[in-house]
């Protein structure tokens, strides 16, 4: 029972993955947010590095960049329980899921322009390469696990 949560040979099961999916959809609307906060103002560049930094922390203040910061750091303490549960080498190639969902969020939220044809057929691409990951070392994971109690 202890190897259960045993980040070197934890398998991704359902729990972990809706953690995971929890993690990511936090971060992707923390992204969203932080995009909405910095508006078309975006930082203005400083004169020199004290200016510069003084501008981005002005921009922080924002109350959509706050919320955007605050969604992200939320993101984090789900993906730190996942990754305790979880091989890094699973658990990491999960985030580009994030990838469809700021895509269709950006477009539908922002109006930001989206070629749909070469965004959805790279997105194919980049959700195919994870599931490959995450069902090739997930259940590997079982046998790495019986290697470990041996030792």
């Amino acid at each position: 029972m202890a190897d259960r949560y045993n980040a070197a040979t934890g398998n991704l099961t359902l729990r972990t993955f809706a953690v995971l999916c929890v993690a990511i959809t936090l971060g992707a609307f923390g992204q969203l947010f932080l995009k909405m906060g910095l508006g078309a103002q975006g930082i203005p560049a400083g004169h020199g590095l004290f200016e510069t930094v003084a501008n981005i922390a002005l921009a922080m203040l924002r109350p959509k960049v706050m919320l955007g910061l605050a969604l992200y750091v939320t993101s984090t303490f789900f993906w730190l329980t996942a990754v305790s549960r979880v091989r890094l080498s699973v658990a990491y190639p999960m985030i580009s899921l994030s990838y469809p969902l700021v895509v269709v969020l950006s477009a539908m939220v922002l109006r930001e322009q989206v070629r749909w044809g070469y965004a959805l057929a790279g997105l194919v691409f980049i959700c195919a390469g994870v599931s490959f990951i995450g069902l090739g070392l997930g259940r590997m994971a079982d046998d790495v696990g019986k290697e470990y109690t041996r030792n």
